[in-house]
């Protein structure tokens, strides 16, 4: 994931007059916004950028649309859980205020269109409301937002209910955002050509001059790219041509008692941003869990008049109890009694103040919280229904239920565990995600789970009809073996046994951090088969578990690694990864000892393989074929005998694969013969895929679901593959998990 910035341009046209545009001129009803310092942690890396078009001369609801618009900042800035919701939650407002105002005031009612932009690193969130105009502009063609309009929009101001309209984009350096007055929708998408596609913002500014002619629009241009801070401005600004008509623009005015507090100019001065299959046909209406969205408040007001409640039969009887528990007092003091102690009444002083200001607190966060759960639902019935509204547009049908499965973790995680309608609201979107994906769904269940601390990274499975499960804890240094039946369903012993730990002497040998390890079998130059573990001092240890014994052999030449992450074997040689080298060494078995051979030391490729980026690779047992995996997506099977790339990612793309890899960490060549296929991990996507291993076409993609209802595998660390039937063996953390498909 990249960090892009943003640099914004502004024009104001009225009537064919350009206004000028100073760099403390606030255009009425444009919002950038980067973060403030006072803004919640999880909006600490969100840049807001907003358009607001309302009802009326621009002049005359200018101060309006900036309090607006100072609000909509304010919620969100303010707001915790996903940024969606946040920004939602800011949209409500607006609307509820403008709408609020209409109902009250005397003066002209006034509705609008609202445009709302989050930017986070590379990604783009973007909420609708009424008319709008939005346009994202790549070097092959410009998007509009929405793709198209709606049957009926209600604008903002009219009604309690605010129809919103989501969407997510992946940004590109170089892409162009234009937010504009709806009164612009009327001219083709192409007629923004020159301004938006494969152009700069200076250039597109110009061209917006010339688009808009003598007509009149407010328009906030945005330029997303990776250059350096110090290589960009703040904000552009357009010069007008020459002969051309300039006025300034007008100030919002409003009076001093009605005047809002500002915010501080450093936190409103616009900025460089960084840190920056199609859905099945519906046969019949699928019946979401019912959302009452009018029962939101009224609950929220029921859990806090419960909490009331409680406080006031609380305080009663704390009240009853401390007369209780203090002693009576008699009518008169004897001569000779002490005076009575003051502790008792000043402890019950200072004692029922804190309570209750424990119970309140009490009250109004579980208010919050049920008030929040309500949100969740209705947000996630909402998008729900709008990815089943998206027709045959499955990228967009795609982000309506991941947004709707990123609020159900908000749920569980932060608001309220195992509530039953966002379970069920999590079913439904996970399961059409599922077939949007083409994706296979497996259950999971921890298999063994280790101590805290511990941080497993490999595991293999023993060949042969032994069974037997090794792993790899990178964290305390040690590899355990957990022996099973030959299906490895069942375990032999209660605890994996620790078989080689970091600075265990082994022979000759101390052993180093083990890099990676692999199932090491029965060969011309090997008698017994073994777990072979590629360590950082050079050696090549193998367990053999029929012995219960250890070696070690040093390898040739070991001192001219630079950063050995990984190894794997072809016809008993020994194949080790070298990013820092940018090299994957060659060994040759001599016994069970390994030799370098000067005239082949190295695989070679007929073009730069970029070994760099390398996070993992594995080579086919029976011809070599050789799959490496690339910490950005990528991949490439290549023909080892000759050099040459067989297939890429993007095969990948065109045979079935609809979600590129977002940030693999393992790949496994799987079976023998035409059945072998090579496994590959994505955490970033949450998946497993399976491709063929000739010509890379997908053959299955797998999700898993956890015990509590996560993700699993978009923690996944390593895997092990076992066929017929289809067992995968995960780690994450410190559990080794077994999915199975049910």
């Amino acid at each position: 994931m990249s960090d892009l910035q943003a640099v914004t341009g502004q024009l104001y046209i009225v009537d064919g007059v350009m206004q000028t545009v100073e760099a403390n001129t606030a255009v009425p009803g444009i919002l950038v916004q980067p973060p403030p310092n006072r803004a919640h942690r999880s909006r600490s890396h969100d840049f807001l950028f907003a358009h607001l078009t309302l009802s009326g001369n621009a002049e005359e609801t200018a101060v309006l649309a900036q309090d607006l618009l100072d609000l909509i900042s304010q919620k969100f800035y303010s707001t915790s859980g996903s940024l969606t919701a946040a920004l939602r939650s800011a949209m409500m407002a607006a609307n509820q205020t403008l709408l609020q105002r209409n109902l009250t005031s005397k003066e002209a009612v006034r509705e609008g269109g609202l445009t709302c932009i989050v930017l986070r690193q590379d990604e783009l969130f973007t909420l609708q409301a009424g008319e709008t105009l939005a346009l994202l502009g790549h070097n092959f063609g410009i998007e509009r937002l929405p793709p198209r309009q709606p049957d009926h929009i209600t604008p903002l101001g009219r009604t309690s209910g605010l129809d919103i309209r989501y969407a997510h984009h992946r940004l590109q350096s170089g892409d162009l955002l234009l937010l504009a007055d709806p009164r612009l929708s009327h001219l083709p998408t192409d007629d923004f050509n020159e301004a938006l596609v494969d152009t700069d913002i200076e250039s597109g500014l110009d061209a917006l001059i010339d688009i808009v002619a003598d007509e009149s629009a407010r328009l906030l241009m945005i330029e997303f790219n990776d250059d350096s801070l110090l290589d960009l401005p703040d904000v552009v600004t357009p010069r007008p041509r020459e002969g051309q008509l300039v006025a300034p623009t007008p100030q919002p005015r409003r009076s001093p008692e009605a005047a809002p507090t500002p915010a501080a100019p450093s936190e409103r001065r616009p900025q460089p941003v960084r840190d920056g299959r199609p859905a099945p046909a519906k046969d019949n209406i699928r019946t979401l869990p019912a959302i009452d969205r009018q029962q939101v408040e009224h609950t929220a007001r029921r859990a806090g008049s419960q909490a009331a409640l409680g406080l006031s039969t609380f305080t009663a009887w704390l009240a009853e109890l401390l007369t209780r528990l203090r002693p009576p007092r008699p009518a008169q003091p004897l001569p000779d009694e002490e005076p009575t102690s003051l502790a008792w009444p000043v402890a019950i002083a200072v004692l029922i103040p804190i309570l209750i200001a424990v119970v309140v607190s009490g009250v109004y966060l579980e208010r919050g919280r049920v008030q929040r759960l309500s949100e969740i639902r209705a947000e996630m019935s909402q998008l729900i229904s709008l990815a089943d509204g998206a027709g045959e547009d499955a990228l967009q049908a795609r982000q309506y239920y991941t947004d709707a499965l990123t609020l159900a973790v908000e749920a569980e995680t932060e608001v309220r565990p195992g509530d039953e309608t966002v379970a069920q609201l999590r079913a439904i979107a996970r399961e059409q995600l599922d077939v949007l994906d083409d994706v296979t769904r497996l259950s999971a269940r921890p298999f063994y789970e280790f101590s805290e601390g511990t941080a497993l990274t490999h595991v293999v499975l023993r060949d042969g009809f032994n069974g037997g499960i090794f792993i790899l804890d990178k964290g305390n240094g040690l590899v355990y073996e957990y022996e099973t039946d030959d299906t490895y369903l069942n375990p032999l012993t209660l605890e994996p046994q620790a078989r080689v730990f970091n600075g265990q002497a082994v022979g000759t040998q101390v052993a180093g951090s083990i890099i990676d390890m692999f199932w090491r079998p029965v060969g011309n130059a090997v008698s017994r088969d073994g777990l072979a573990m590629l360590d950082s001092s050079g050696a090549l240890l193998t367990y053999q578990p029929n012995l219960d014994s250890t070696f070690a052999v040093p390898l040739d030449l070991a001192s001219e690694w630079q950063a050995p992450i990984a190894v794997a074997t072809f016809d008993e040689r020994l194949y080790v990864l070298d990013i820092g080298a940018q090299v994957i060494w060659k060994y040759f078995p001599n016994g069970d000892d390994f030799t370098a051979n000067a005239d082949d030391r190295a695989i070679v490729f007929t073009e730069d393989p970029d070994l760099e980026q390398v996070i993992d690779f594995d080579i086919f047992s029976q011809d070599g074929g050789l799959v490496l995996l690339y910490r950005d997506g990528r991949i490439r099977y290549y023909d080892t005998r000759s050099g040459r790339l067989e297939w890429d990612e993007s095969d990948l793309l065109t045979n079935g694969l609809q979600t590129p890899l977002v940030t693999p960490t393992s790949v496994e060549i799987v079976g023998r013969g035409l059945n072998a296929s090579i496994f590959i991990a994505d955490p970033g996507s949450g998946r497993i895929v399976q491709v063929s291993r000739p010509i890379g076409q997908v053959l299955a993609q797998y999700r898993a679901t956890g015990p509590n209802g996560e993700e699993l595998f978009s923690q996944i660390t390593d895997f092990a593959i076992a066929e017929t039937p289809l067992r995968v063996f995960i780690t994450t953390g410190q559990t080794l998990y077994l999915a199975v498909q049910e």
